[in-house]
């Protein structure tokens, strides 16, 4: 049973698939808004004005032809605006509301389409059902415009009988915009509600249950098995970290930045062995872990970034810091011997 809310990487994969949430309400009232903004704004009667004043004018002594070019082009500037504006309109909230998401995968022939038995299915879907009610109430907001529109503007109509040109042009103006907005305010919740109640069934019909929402998850972000195994591996390099630190016989810190373990043999001082290279907050923890284990640290930063940018783990420190290096472990043997209760120019320890 599908009781699971659809995964982020479902819905997209299904809105390739042109199966992605678009309200037809929503679309429908912004197209019907730029309609009637590009309708006010960007249209203009001048072209018919002219049309017929140009025929008067030359004594309606046009050829069937020039007058119906002219008709089409003063028709035009009137149609045109309107008609991009929609169609602007339309696209901008179909990408808002698929976020962008163009259905390449959905140019295809699908034969389900045409199947009886599943048109039979949908004519009893609570889409069937949205679609009646929504309807329904189209048509009652629709009697309710006009029962409005009728006791608000009709008495002012009605009154510019007597008035000037100019002064009933304003007035229908006026009423125009009035009425526009009326309707707006009366269509306003259906589109609202119509686009929630889609999304709803939308979220609906995309739900998915436990064992596909786990088998996404294992696809999306791989495998729990896999990833339990590679932190295996991380802590078994943690632990060889761990194992060089206690290995080294000293540790050179910046201060805490950086952190460079150095190994020497007791046979072959000369050469100095790099067993740890770290920085950041795996320094901070060699530093941290060598101080468990006993292993000198000493902060020396210019030695200590001259070793760690000069050299790569298990490598031998550069011919030119092993002095500096040697005078560093040989002052550490020094303390090291007065810690222990031996003087350093003799040979037995002091009573």
């Amino acid at each position: 049973m599908k009781t699971e809310k659809p995964t982020p990487h479902r819905l997209l994969k299904e809105s390739r698939k042109g199966k992605s949430y678009v309200s037809r309400d929503l679309a429908a009232a912004a197209v019907l808004i730029a309609g009637l903004v590009a309708l006010a704004t960007a249209t203009s009667a001048g072209h018919v004005h002219a049309f017929y004043r140009g025929m008067a004018e030359r004594g309606f002594a046009l050829t069937p032809a020039e007058a119906g070019h002219q008709a089409t082009v003063a028709f035009l500037w009137m149609v045109v605006p309107v008609g991009l504006a929609a169609i602007v309109a339309a696209v901008l909230i179909s990408l808002v509301q698929s976020k962008g998401v163009i259905a390449a995968e959905a140019v295809r022939i699908d034969l389900a389409r045409v199947n009886p038995v599943s048109g039979f299915k949908n004519l009893f879907s609570l889409k069937t059902v949205k679609g009646a009610v929504t309807a329904v109430l189209y048509l009652l907001a629709g009697c309710l415009f006009a029962f409005l529109a009728w006791q608000l503007f009709a008495p002012t109509l009605f009154s510019q009988v007597m008035l000037p040109d100019k002064a009933a042009g304003a007035l229908w103006h006026d009423v125009g915009w009035k009425s526009t907005a009326l309707l707006l305010a009366v269509l306003s919740p259906i589109f609202l509600g119509a686009a929630f109640v889609e999304h709803r069934l939308y979220i609906r019909d995309m739900r998915m249950d436990k064992s596909e929402v786990k088998q996404e998850h294992k696809d999306h972000n791989g495998n729990p098995e896999i990833k339990q195994k590679r932190r295996q591996i991380n802590d078994e390099l943690s632990a060889q970290v761990q194992a060089d630190v206690a290995g080294s016989t000293m540790i050179l810190a910046n201060p805490t930045h950086i952190a460079v373990g150095i190994y020497l043999h007791p046979d072959y001082p000369g050469l100095q062995f790099v067993s740890v290279r770290e920085r950041g907050h795996r320094a901070r923890r060699v530093i941290q872990c060598a101080e468990f284990h006993g292993v000198p640290v000493v902060r020396d930063i210019p030695l200590a970034r001259g070793v760690y940018f000069g050299t790569r783990r298990y490598q031998f420190v550069p011919r030119h810091l092993t002095d500096s290096v040697l005078r560093i472990l040989d002052w550490l043997l020094q303390v090291e011997r007065q810690r222990r209760g031996f003087d350093p120019d003799q040979d037995e320890p002091t009573a």
